[in-house]
């Protein structure tokens, strides 16, 4: 009798044991993903930010005022997910007609525009579908204004200079998904030393789409950290109670 109750006492104890580690072994995984989700997650107090910034404006060569494409890039960092700041590049090439009062023949023109800026972003609203923005850019370009008379081998003087160019926008960002957005951009550019020939000021507009790729990598570590404890989860349930 004594050797029953002592096997019986030792089998509820191993039971009871095996029953606790395997409980512990369960809440010990699920307080480790809780702490790798929390850290794939975490507020970033700096990100690398870059983009494409192709914009649509307008500029006028003497009386014709013509719609141009503006090619361009950034690079910067975000701060506290609401500052952006970083340079910028850009390039106007635009081919324009022009009217000579001399002997009214046509004269083609071909300007070059690029330019090289420094910008800031303030975002002042941040939710989960809006994010609107003002940037403000200052920088430093040069352009060259080369003319041929139309039908003939007559080259005109080229004109050429460095301007600075200034400029501010209101920044518009709807986020329909995590991962995509859409963006819509619209301000205006002055130009401190305008030519006189040549108005390089103008507003300027763009629409495009925006990819966030910092969510999509952070959404992409969490869903393979949660395969790896469900994985884990389940080698758990299959100990004995």
């Amino acid at each position: 009798m004594r050797f029953k109750i002592i096997f019986i006492s030792f089998f509820l104890t191993i039971q009871f044991v095996v029953g606790q580690t395997k409980q512990f072994k369960k809440d010990s995984l699920r307080n480790q993903f809780k702490k790798d989700s929390t850290w794939i997650f975490r507020p970033r107090e700096i990100f690398p930010l870059v983009a494409i910034d192709q914009r649509n404006s307008f500029l006028r060569t003497g009386k014709t005022t013509s719609p141009v494409n503006i090619w361009g890039a950034k690079i910067g960092v975000t701060l506290f997910d609401r500052h952006n700041l970083g340079i910028g590049g850009y390039s106007i090439q635009n081919t324009s007609k022009r009217q000579r009062s001399k002997d009214n023949s046509t004269v083609d023109q071909n300007l070059t525009f690029q330019y090289l800026t420094v910008f800031y972003e303030y975002s002042f609203i941040e939710t989960k579908r809006w994010e609107i923005g003002i940037p403000i850019e200052a920088g430093f370009g040069k352009y060259n204004v080369k003319s041929m008379v139309e039908n003939s081998e007559q080259s005109l003087p080229s004109r050429s200079g460095n301007v600075i160019p200034l400029g501010t926008a209101l920044d518009i960002y709807f986020k329909p998904t995590r991962w995509f957005g859409l963006n819509v951009m619209g301000g205006y550019r002055y130009v401190i030393n305008n030519n006189s020939r040549l108005n390089l000021n103008g507003w300027f507009y763009s629409v495009g789409a925006a990819v966030y790729i910092r969510q999509i990598v952070q959404d992409t570590k969490y869903l393979l950290k949660k395969r790896v404890y469900k994985n884990e989860s389940k080698k758990i349930d299959l100990l004995p109670d």
